[in-house]
């Protein structure tokens, strides 16, 4: 339904223009939503039926935007947060769980109570890559012949509820990345897709016997190079609060906290 201000809510990506384009505008801040509209249309759907939304103000000025995908949490983009407050009344029915920034995801849980689940994370954004120290090895674009690996590692960070196929897909898109030393592979870190000059850093991992000798960092210094290098001008990373030293360091500077509501049975 189409409103002067307020929220509009669609169900078809190809009537969300008003909110990808302000979702573009900010994509720094939105990656996870733009991921997911993109997702939804190499996929044609399944799942529970998708919503989208933008958020207008009595001006008549775009200022926030949702994305509710087939599966997993409604997401919150950038909003203010009384339109945030507002969104549970504009929807077909409670989601099952969402997820955005602590101030907007608190005031959504205002119309539909929930309760916190998993680890409050935070959103850092690069200002400007500082030096940081070099250990054994080097940093290489991953291979095929790292496949079995990695993909033992990304079943490791998702805790098993990793995309079928995800490490094969992301080997052909070129975004992933290890350090190696002595002949073996210590660390991996890739990136997400590129929105614009926006990316996200993801997939960080580093095996319990290699932690603490700065591999991960390296490969992360590593991996934001290549990224400027190739034009991308903001580069951001979410992490849990314990990381803050690491990227800090690096030259990220913390954004906001990011929490994930589950609803009240």
């Amino acid at each position: 339904m189409a409103l002067t201000s307020g929220w509009s809510v669609v169900g078809d990506p190809a009537e969300f223009g008003p909110g990808e384009e302000f979702l573009l505008a900010r994509a720094a801040t939105n990656l996870p939503l733009l991921i997911a509209l993109s997702a939804f249309r190499r996929s044609g759907g399944g799942g529970t039926p998708p919503l989208f939304g933008w958020w207008t103000d009595p001006g008549g000025t775009v200022g926030g935007a949702f994305v509710r995908p087939s599966f997993g949490p409604l997401l919150l983009g950038d909003m203010p947060v009384e339109a945030a407050a507002a969104l549970p009344g504009y929807l077909d029915g409670a989601p099952h769980a969402w997820e955005g920034r602590s101030d907007l995801a608190e005031a959504f849980a205002s119309g539909c109570p929930g309760r916190v689940v998993g680890p409050r994370l935070r959103l850092y954004r690069l200002e400007a890559l500082r030096p940081c120290s070099v250990p054994d090895g080097f940093a290489r674009p991953a291979a095929p012949t790292d496949h079995d690996l990695l993909d033992r590692w990304y079943e490791a960070v998702t805790r098993g509820h990793g995309t079928l196929g995800a490490v094969a897909g992301r080997l052909a898109a070129g975004d992933l990345y290890v350090w190696e030393t002595g002949g073996r592979v210590v660390a991996v870190a890739g990136h997400g897709p590129r929105f614009g000059s926006a990316v996200r850093l993801d997939l960080i991992y580093t095996t319990n016997e290699h932690r603490g000798r700065g591999y991960a960092t390296a490969l992360v210094a590593a991996v934001t190079r290549s990224l400027l290098a190739a034009g991308a001008t903001e580069i951001v990373h979410v992490a849990t609060p314990a990381s803050s030293a690491t990227y800090q360091g690096l030259g990220y500077q913390l954004v906001a906290d990011y929490v994930t509501f589950s609803r009240s049975a």
